[in-house]
């Protein structure tokens, strides 16, 4: 997204390619939330969906933009690079789909990802709340089979 000199651009680069990839975890992992097969890596992720969601909220409260994205711009500043003043969101928009949102749309679409990650996450802790009590009732039934099958053959 910038051109820097050498070393003195790696900093900021590694920042917004940091940016880049905590958001696509963020989004692409949603699914996840919904997801039964795996429910270790769903609860992890539930909880950097927490995390990520928290800390970019109070990120907008104080700084009126992503903490990373405020970083990413001082260190540019740092290397000598005139960085853009525009959300990180917005220029990758911007570089990848040739189109550049509002911030009102980013931060509308922004509130709807966060609210499916809400929805998502809810859906997990209800869900394992009810597992306890399926697993008891799984196991009593894989035991009572076991013991048919034992007495069919003797």
């Amino acid at each position: 997204m910038h051109l820097g000199s050498g070393m003195a651009a790696l900093l900021p680069a590694t920042i917004d390619l940091l940016h880049a990839a905590l958001m696509a975890a963020w989004v692409l992992g949603i699914p996840l939330l919904f997801a039964r097969r795996w429910p270790r890596v769903t609860g992890a992720y539930a909880a950097y969906a927490i995390v990520f969601i928290v800390v970019n909220q109070l990120s907008f409260l104080f700084l009126g933009e992503c903490f990373l994205t405020t970083l990413a711009r001082a260190a540019w500043l740092r290397a000598g690079s005139a960085p853009s003043s525009e959300w990180f969101t917005v220029r990758v928009a911007a570089a990848v789909f040739r189109m550049v949102p509002s911030h009102v749309a980013v931060r509308r679409v922004s509130e709807a990802l966060i609210f499916v990650s809400a929805v998502g996450v809810a859906f997990r802790v209800l869900r394992d709340r009810r597992r306890p009590a399926l697993r008891a009732h799984e196991g009593r039934s894989a035991a009572v089979d076991g013991m048919r099958r034992i007495r069919s053959r003797g």
